[in-house]
């Protein structure tokens, strides 16, 4: 009965949490504008139902979150496509590979948004931008590769990020500058099981603010800390997954709750709730989303709300 009740209290706490970070006040929502814009969009459908709360995450999606996570994830690979607006797409694949002595692992990943800015919009972007149309042409592209290893029940990775953003000249200057900015960052990890979950903290986005051409380009250096945890309550799988990021003015709580039911051995459905506080008054906080899992093939979904009537929807394709 104990063992019960203290799955009914985590379920009612995560909710509680998703809740809170939906609904935090909104007079301080507009997070201070930093870029890439790759670097502010979920990887996959999974980590955007969830209120992109994945520094403690699981799958292929955490190398672009946390790469100490690597360890003990399915071998595979990961497909999502994602239409982020009426005119803006983004590409993701990725997958997890281990190599042997202390549990060494490595993932790679790779991304790419293509946008359309209006020109009147000033560089860099804010996320969203990517609800509108425009005529000025852009794209982003992010490549990843990491590695996480066990030392003393600590699982410690890093990984190194390629990101460039391209936009078209401004239509509206006399002497058009094509903003054109290319970065190598980096993304330290650890995560360690504690309190029946796993905690974990991440250094996010490392690495020197672009000047290059079309100005200047803040980067969204982060602390990421979260806490997640996988449950059975009878025929159901619990998921909850909480993270709190930090940058510069600027702290946003997430967190995000999964429930799955499985009526024969591998096949299975998933429900997913998320809530974070949102860069943008643009983003209502609330994204769901589901998956259906048959054999080795796992279909995910999943949609953010924006103001407008606006939606960004996702489709990840999971092998393995």
């Amino acid at each position: 009965m104990s063992v019960h009740r203290g799955r009914v209290v985590a379920v009612l706490c995560s909710v509680v949490f998703v809740v809170s970070a939906a609904t935090a006040p909104r007079a301080f929502a507009q997070a201070p504008v930093t870029g890439p814009l790759i670097l502010h969009v979920p990887a996959s459908a999974r980590t955007a139902a969830l209120g992109n709360a994945w520094v403690a995450g699981r799958d292929a999606d955490v190398i672009f979150h946390n790469p100490a996570q690597l360890i003990g994830q399915r071998q595979g690979f990961d497909l999502s496509v994602t239409r982020l607006g009426p005119a803006s797409t983004m590409a993701s694949i990725g997958s997890v590979f281990a190599a042997g002595k202390w549990s060494l692992t490595f993932g790679w990943g790779a991304q790419i948004v293509g946008f359309n800015a209006d020109a009147a919009v000033s560089h860099p972007y804010s996320p969203d931008l990517l609800q509108a149309r425009g005529s000025r042409s852009g794209s982003d592209a992010l490549v990843v590769a990491g590695a996480a290893i066990v030392f003393k029940g600590f699982r410690i990775g890093v990984a190194g990020k390629y990101v460039s953003e391209l936009a078209s000249p401004l239509s509206s200057t006399l002497l058009p500058v094509r903003a054109n900015h290319q970065m190598v960052l980096a993304d330290v990890g650890v995560a360690r099981n504690m309190f029946g979950g796993t905690a974990a903290l991440a250094f996010q986005n490392l690495g020197r603010h672009s000047h290059d051409n079309g100005g200047y380009l803040p980067l969204p250096r982060q602390l990421a800390l979260g806490w997640s945890s996988l449950k059975q309550a009878g025929p159901l799988d619990l998921g909850l997954f909480t993270q709190v990021a930090a940058r510069k003015d600027w702290v946003s709580p997430a967190a995000g709750l999964e429930v799955g039911y499985s009526w024969i051995d591998g096949y299975n459905v998933t429900f997913r709730l998320g809530g974070r506080r949102t860069e943008t008054n643009a983003e209502r906080p609330i994204s769901m989303g589901a998956a259906l899992r048959a054999d080795r093939l796992t279909v995910e979904y999943a949609v953010r709300f924006f103001h407008g009537g606006y939606t960004a929807n996702g489709v990840t394709v999971r092998w393995r």
